[in-house]
């Protein structure tokens, strides 16, 4: 082989090696472009977490039903809704004999309809049953208009003490609620702004109810039995990220951030986990938090 063949074979073999060395790394910065691609990512958020539930919630109140004390027409003799003074005059029944009168036994609001649970609602009793129980049960209701015939016994009207209102409700299957404990409720039936309310008991049934006393009084929930409510138990404030974006070693917990064309870990503090999302200290808001980590760690 002459000195000139050998020194283009060189050239080729040179050349070849570098090709082959190019391609590699092409290979690899493609590669690694690929698996940016398949990594799903998360903005990081400063925001309230609110750990909540919702229920169908049984409205109890402190009220007595008055009922007719002979045969007779009833006569109503104050406005539906009306506060009355203890003793007031609420209704007259005019009797062959007569007129007989039905006055309120305590001071509140006067109502001319009942739903049949006022006699049944005895918190011993009510707090033996869970409310997916109760909603089983079917009281008679009714209400009284100007000169209608009515027996002795029959209800005429109730009194309902304003100062009090709770609600009933099961606790969904893994939440717990503690005597004495503060939450708040949301009622968009009811009212737009948030009601504060207290645990005051659980119920000895299956599910586990809690009876809630509010913070004030709902007029509105004079006229129902049941309300569609949500239980707010806790409101945590601070960056929210996917709890799915959350890794563990054993020893500390982090999430893995993108930055442009890389990736790097940051520990985390987890400050509260709610279902699917966390409220952690140690990123800012705005880091594109990884949501599919296993991807970086090679599972």
């Amino acid at each position: 082989m002459t000195a000139h063949a050998a020194g283009r074979r060189g050239r080729s073999l040179l050349l070849a090696s570098v090709a082959v060395v190019a391609l590699w790394l092409g290979g690899a910065a493609l590669w690694e472009r690929v698996d940016l691609w398949l990594l799903r990512t998360a903005l990081a958020e400063h925001r309230a977490l609110e750990d909540s539930f919702t229920a169908l919630a049984m409205i109890v109140r402190d009220e007595v039903l008055l009922t007719a004390p002979a045969d007779g027409r009833a006569y109503v003799m104050v406005s539906d809704g009306s506060r009355v003074r203890a003793q007031a005059v609420v209704a007259t029944i005019l009797t062959d004999s007569g007129e007989r009168v039905v006055q309120a036994p305590i001071a509140g609001n006067v109502h001319f309809f009942w739903d049949g649970w006022e006699q049944q609602v005895e918190l011993d009793l009510l707090l033996h049953r869970a409310v997916r129980h109760w909603r089983e049960v079917q009281p008679a209701s009714g209400r009284i208009v100007d000169g209608q015939l009515v027996r002795a016994g029959d209800p005429i009207a109730r009194i309902v003490d304003g100062h009090r209102v709770r609600l009933y409700l099961d606790l969904p299957d893994g939440v717990s609620l503690a005597p004495n404990q503060r939450v708040e409720l949301r009622m968009p039936a009811v009212t737009d702004q948030t009601v504060g309310a207290r645990v005051l008991a659980l119920g000895g049934g299956e599910p586990v109810a809690a009876l809630l006393e509010l913070d004030r009084y709902l007029p509105v929930l004079d006229a129902a039995r049941w309300v569609d409510a949500e239980v707010v138990r806790a409101r945590h404030q601070g960056v929210v990220v996917p709890a799915a974006a959350i890794v563990s070693d054993g020893q500390r917990q982090g999430v893995y951030l993108r930055r442009e064309t890389r990736v790097v870990f940051r520990t985390v503090r987890v400050v509260a986990q709610v279902h699917e999302w966390a409220v952690v200290e140690g990123i800012s808001p705005g880091d594109q938090v990884v949501t599919n980590p296993g991807r970086v760690m090679g599972q």
